[in-house]
């Protein structure tokens, strides 16, 4: 009975381990856009029916090269983000396999 009692407790402080662990990957602080997003016009119109697009205006979009230290500072967060990506993988891994551990500690060491 200690040893289930003892297996239920590291369960749950795992849990809790892996819910407090937080990952910016999906928030929007980790999107990073570089030109204002035009508004979504795909509604179908007479003209685009009839395959006579009108021309979009793209001069406001801002088009050059990244400087050596915004890329730096990219690629930092790229992959600050990755590590939390790959830590959270890696709790949630060694989560599931605890109760198959334990039912392989169960099935060879029970009398």
């Amino acid at each position: 009975m200690s040893s289930r009692s003892l297996s239920s407790t590291c369960l749950i402080l795992l849990a809790m381990a892996a819910a407090l662990t937080s990952t910016a990957a999906f928030s929007t602080n980790a999107v990073q856009t570089r030109a204002h997003l035009a508004p979504n016009n795909n509604s179908p119109t007479a003209l685009s029916v009839f395959g006579k697009k009108p021309t979009e205006d793209l001069s406001d979009i801002e088009v050059r090269d990244l400087t050596r230290e915004e890329m730096l500072k990219i690629n930092q967060r790229n992959e600050e983000v990755m590590n939390r990506e790959l830590q959270a993988m890696t709790g949630i891994s060694v989560l599931f396999s605890f109760p198959i551990l334990y039912l392989c500690w169960v099935a060879f060491f029970s009398e």
